[in-house]
């Protein structure tokens, strides 16, 4: 402590008057570089989280399994394919295992969940329901304007990302949105 206290005394006061202007420089830049790279490795992640969700959903159960019984949009349907629940479930794992909060998720309505007809044997209008905040579009055409038509499953959240981590600062956080789309496998 003698050491700090002999350079303070020694300094002039320019030098002092400098450091306390330079340093809130440097610590901002040092903040906000972190801050950027942190949010765009969130962006990864739920990126990432959602192509584990699209990838579960469009991998059927198995070739000879007997049909499974989901429970989607209020009423009871019956599939070859993962149910929604399944599917949340696979996007919030992905989710937990970077340790995000699978809580600060938020429902993205996809933005190519068109009412084209996807060819047989897909279904022939698309569906989109939401599970634990995870929108999930199953027989998607996800080519409009090219052939042979594809279809597919499209999943879609939005995720949370404060850049100040504290509660009452709210205008300091932003969405960053994840979409991700496979095409079925039949």
């Amino acid at each position: 402590m003698s050491k700090l206290f002999q350079v303070v005394a020694d300094s002039e006061a320019q030098e002092i008057a400098e450091l306390a202007v330079v340093l809130p420089i440097l610590l901002t830049l040092i903040f906000g570089i972190f801050s950027f790279a942190r949010a765009y490795n969130i962006y990864s992640t739920v990126t990432r989280a959602a192509e584990a969700g699209a990838r579960t959903a469009v991998a059927p159960l198995c070739a000879t399994c007997t049909a499974n019984t989901c429970t989607q949009g209020g009423s009871s349907i019956t599939t070859s394919f993962p149910c929604d629940t399944t599917v949340a479930k696979a996007v919030t794992d992905a989710l937990s295992a970077s340790h995000l909060d699978p809580g600060q998720v938020s429902v993205l309505v996809p933005s190519n969940s068109t009412q084209a007809p996807c060819p047989p044997p897909a279904a022939t209008s698309p569906t989109c329901t939401t599970a634990s905040n995870i929108s999930i579009c199953r027989d998607v055409l996800l080519n409009v304007s090219s052939q042979p038509p594809a279809c597919g499953t499209v999943v879609s959240f939005q995720y949370q990302y404060k850049f100040i981590p504290v509660p009452f600062l709210t205008f300091a956080s932003m969405e960053i949105p994840a979409q991700a789309q496979v095409r079925e496998e039949f």
